[in-house]
């Protein structure tokens, strides 16, 4: 079988870690003020907590698992207008109601990783913003955004982001990026090189990777940096070569890095991709590549 990283690997319990995002997100915006403005232009607590909620039966998982077998794997996914109408379309919700419909869907993910369906069906391709990923990929980078979203509302809610949900999400970043340079045919192995959680990724040309923990000292291209600076840059949240400059992120063999370049043209819905390209533009100058 072909590998297909952190979902073909036996020592990690992928489901327990999707569910350990959902339940520590749920516990950061309990109780919360979602009305309160965040860092994302126009966005408060509620319209983040919304969006990520099951309404009329309907979520991000269940309009995923429809695309499965059929053309629209191969189309990719615009959030940004579904997003809108949806949080349009529930603007009178209580916030017991988008509360509700949080929860709702961590259920439902939970329920359907627990499923046979997820066994027989968990490899297969499905839509997503960045084409189409196998399911289990795409449920767990589900960890990578609930990280990022976490961080969007911290400081609205003046709380500290679960240690959790930034592991995670770094663990779904170097994952889901295994998974697109594979994609592409880029045989290589880089680090996303966290403090708190370091994962590396080796790609094949064949379609498969593998992704493991950085155990000892970290060699190759790579970048190392706190999990929220790594979670930032990737997401477009922070100038990753301002991150760079400061010294909070630090790139090793950045010609390795590099080779991820096409990555970037070939998936228009990449988080922060924009940002990326010109980092790595920027990066190139600086370190003379």
């Amino acid at each position: 079988m072909t590998n297909r990283g952190l979902a073909t690997r036996d020592d990690y319990a992928l489901a327990e870690v999707v569910l350990s995002s959902w339940d520590a997100f749920v516990k950061q915006v309990e109780g919360a003020d979602l009305t309160a403005s965040t860092r994302l232009d126009g966005w408060t607590v509620r319209d983040v907590v919304l969006h990520l909620g099951t309404w009329d039966g309907t979520s991000s998982l269940s309009e995923t698992l429809a695309t499965l077998g059929t053309d629209a794997v191969n189309r990719p996914v615009d959030p940004d207008a579904a997003n809108a109408a949806l949080i349009a379309a529930h603007a009178d919700a209580s916030d017991a109601d988008v509360m509700t419909a949080l929860r709702a869907s961590r259920d439902a993910v939970g329920e359907f990783l627990a499923s046979d369906s997820a066994t027989r069906n968990g490899l297969e391709p499905v839509a997503s913003q960045l084409g189409p990923l196998p399911l289990l990929t795409l449920l767990h980078a589900g960890c990578y955004e609930l990280a990022v979203h976490a961080l969007d509302v911290a400081d609205a809610l003046d709380t500290d982001v679960d240690p959790v949900l930034l592991a995670n999400g770094i663990a779904a970043l170097a994952d889901s990026t295994g998974c697109l340079a594979a994609r592409a045919g880029i045989e290589t192995t880089v680090g996303v090189n966290a403090e708190e959680a370091p994962w590396s990724f080796s790609s094949a040309k064949d379609g498969g990777w593998t992704t493991a923990p950085i155990v000892g000292k970290a060699h190759g291209p790579r970048v190392s940096g706190s999990a929220e600076d790594l979670l930032e840059a990737s997401a477009g949240r922070a100038d990753p070569v301002r991150l760079v400059t400061l010294r909070h992120l630090k790139v090793k063999h950045v010609g390795g890095l590099l080779a991820l370049a096409p990555i970037i043209d070939q998936v228009p819905g990449l988080p922060g991709g924009r940002g990326l390209k010109l980092a790595a533009k920027g990066l190139g100058s600086v370190f003379g590549h």
